[in-house]
């Protein structure tokens, strides 16, 4: 794992984080189950309002879909972008304009966080 992607099959556990190529951004996997994006001192995104204290931590499934998982292995949040099993091709970038996006060659999610 890159310290700014998730590649096919990798995890980003709770309490971890990957940082944009020039460190001003933030993609962090938090101890409430929220993922989160940082810069400028703020949060500028979260994919939920819930909080899920049981997380695991999100994968960049090989099917393309990048998912949150509980400890019990049950998925609690996606992007909905699932292509066929070993779509290698998908990773997930954290750029240093604030964005957060899976790639599949172009972009198919997007945090729409940009500075």
């Amino acid at each position: 794992m890159s310290h700014n992607t998730l590649g096919n099959g990798e995890w980003l556990p709770v309490g971890n984080s990957l940082f944009s190529q020039d460190g001003s951004v933030e993609f962090k996997m938090q101890g409430d189950g929220k993922i989160a994006v940082y810069w400028g001192g703020e949060c500028r995104f979260q994919n939920t309002a819930e909080q899920h204290p049981n997380i695991k931590g999100i994968k960049m499934q090989e099917d393309g879909n990048l998912c949150m998982y509980d400890n019990d292995g049950k998925p609690v949040w996606h992007t909905n972008t699932a292509g066929s099993t070993g779509d290698s091709t998908v990773i997930c970038a954290v750029q240093n304009n604030g964005n957060v996006v899976l790639y599949k060659g172009t972009p198919i999610w997007a945090s729409k966080t940009q500075k």
